[in-house]
């Protein structure tokens, strides 16, 4: 049974209450309109992040308050609207449920035990929270509060103007961006000077200085475009990569940037390097038929089928022929080859299971690069069913918002994240290159869009893929996906799944034709390449 205790209530509050009431020392007082409301003022905050102000104290003779906010107003009077409103919220008190260790052996006045007692948590009563992307922008802000309680259905209340003060601080740079990275300035072309840098999500009230190099270089205080010195004098090709100060104009703040252009000084113009980056080309080493992972991927399976191998260690022949890929990092000498089987001997059953690469943080590539990412993958052994179509495939799907879990579950059922399946957005070649009757990479075909059907393409055609006159059947086949800028997070994941699209058991013959295959998958990675639009 619930009962209310009120000694135990009290207690509870004490222990959890962000909003200390000092009248709780000396237990309730007479019932009064709320006084003296009092939070800390925040003036280090800044434009666009989140801002949480600690918990605020009031007095309101030992009852719980409420918290409302009323206005905001700006250092010259005028009231926020809505635009900037819906950014901020208050905290309130929750109601719980307390658990008693029947072990205790508490009891109430009838002697029948207390198993839990009904309290109130006031952690994050009051406390004002704005969240990031807010569009407050430099300045003092004044927050009007409302704080209420209620006894015996009467309500006690009190509007405490200009309760909370609030200064934003300019947002500063945390990132400066030359595109390209490489520029050339050319000693004796007056009009010879860099692009004009980007300063990603920051207030753009700044001005441009050089830490070092002054001697050479000049720098455009305003728009951060550099050029050469006007009293250098040329003597021969050089490379130089200033350190830039870029000063907040309004609070006088400085940040240092270090490794965001070289400039390379010639007499004569040249076409400079364009810089590509691989930011994440893991091994996927592992080990076993049945992993769980590996650098850089992990394993999720909803229908085992009866494979030999699931997101394994190859051991297939036809998928060790690949030959390194020349972008292909020099350390990554233990580089995996991940088979999935489908089938034993001469039988095929459903499955599902997936090969989940680590989530990456794309938004250090969201300017100045044009991103991508990249695979080899093999379909291998697949044999159509009766109505021509493929028992399996190998589907690639990608999110902006996952953060664990299971993706799916047996049924299909998505559980975490939003996923996009991408395969006819995938730019595709096949490889030419044979090593000992085996496919092995280079040289490759002609780029394709979409990634292939299974198998050899012969038959009917009742899912419209197939491309007759050629085959996939055990071919090499080097895939990459164009990131849209839209979709470039700090939260990118890209998974792969393996996908039977049959029920029962196919038998690969004449009276239950069809073989599910196996696919071989190797050197993911993405590449960042420097744009040169």
């Amino acid at each position: 049974m619930k009962i209310k205790k009120l000694p135990l209530l009290l207690l509870y509050l004490l222990a959890v209450s962000a909003c200390e009431d000092a009248s709780f020392k000396s237990g309730l007082e007479d019932i009064r309109d709320p006084e003296d409301l009092n939070y800390v003022s925040i003036t280090d905050a800044r434009e666009s992040q989140n801002i949480t102000t600690t918990a605020p104290t009031v007095h309101t003779g030992g009852l719980i308050p409420r918290f409302e906010l009323v206005s905001i107003r700006k250092e010259d009077g005028t009231l926020l609207d809505e635009s900037h409103l819906q950014y901020v919220s208050i905290g309130e008190s929750v109601p719980v449920e307390i658990e008693i260790d029947p072990e205790e052996g508490k009891v109430d006045g009838n002697g029948d035990p207390i198993l839990s007692v009904d309290a109130v948590n006031t952690a994050v009563n009051g406390i004002i929270s704005i969240a990031g992307g807010h569009n407050f922008t430099v300045g003092d802000y004044y927050f009007t509060i409302k704080v209420s309680t209620e006894s015996d259905g009467m309500e006690y209340a009190t509007t405490f103007e200009d309760a909370f003060h609030l200064y934003i601080s300019p947002l500063l740079p945390s990132n400066l961006i030359y595109s390209p990275k490489n520029q050339n300035l050319v000693y004796g072309d007056p009009d010879s000077k860099t692009s004009e840098p980007l300063l990603p999500n920051a207030n753009p009230d700044v001005t441009f200085e050089l830490e070092n190099h002054t001697d050479k270089l000049s720098i455009n205080g305003e728009t951060g475009e550099i050029a050469l010195a006007p009293d250098y004098m040329y003597s021969t090709y050089d490379t130089l990569s200033p350190t830039i100060r870029v000063v907040s104009n309004i609070s006088e703040e400085v940040t240092l940037f270090e490794n965001k252009i070289i400039t390379i000084i010639t007499d004569t113009p040249e076409e400079m390097p364009v810089e590509t980056i691989y930011p994440f080309y893991p091994t996927l080493n592992t080990s076993g038929s049945f992993p769980t992972g590996g650098d850089g991927f992990s394993v999720q399976v909803d229908i085992p089928g009866n494979g030999e191998d699931i997101w394994g260690v190859v051991d297939n022949s036809a998928g060790r022929f690949l030959e390194a890929p020349e972008e292909r990092p020099a350390g990554n000498t233990s580089q995996t080859v991940l088979e999935t089987q489908t089938h034993s001997g001469g039988s095929t059953q459903p499955t599902a299971s997936w090969m989940v690469t680590s989530t990456q943080d794309l938004t250090l590539f969201q300017y100045g690069y044009d991103l991508s990412f990249n695979y080899y993958y093999q379909p291998a052994y697949q044999n159509y069913m009766e109505d021509g179509r493929t028992p399996t495939d190998l589907e690639v799907y990608i999110s902006t918002d996952y953060t664990g879990g299971d993706i799916q579950d047996a049924e299909g059922n998505w559980l975490n994240g939003t996923w996009t399946k991408v395969n006819e957005g995938i730019r595709c070649r096949r490889s030419e290159g044979v090593n000992g009757g085996r496919s092995s990479g280079a040289p490759w075909g002609p780029e394709f869009v979409g990634t292939p059907y299974p198998g050899n393409q012969e038959g009917p055609d009742p899912d419209g893929r197939k491309v007759p006159g050629t085959t996939f059947y055990g071919k090499w086949v080097k895939c990459s996906y164009d990131i849209p800028p839209e979709l470039i997070s700090p939260n990118f994941t890209v998974a792969f799944k393996v996908a039977s699209y049959f029920e029962g058991e196919l038998l690969n013959n004449s009276t239950v034709p069809g073989r599910g295959g196996a696919y071989f998958l190797s050197d993911f990675n993405y590449r960042a390449d420097e744009s040169t639009d």
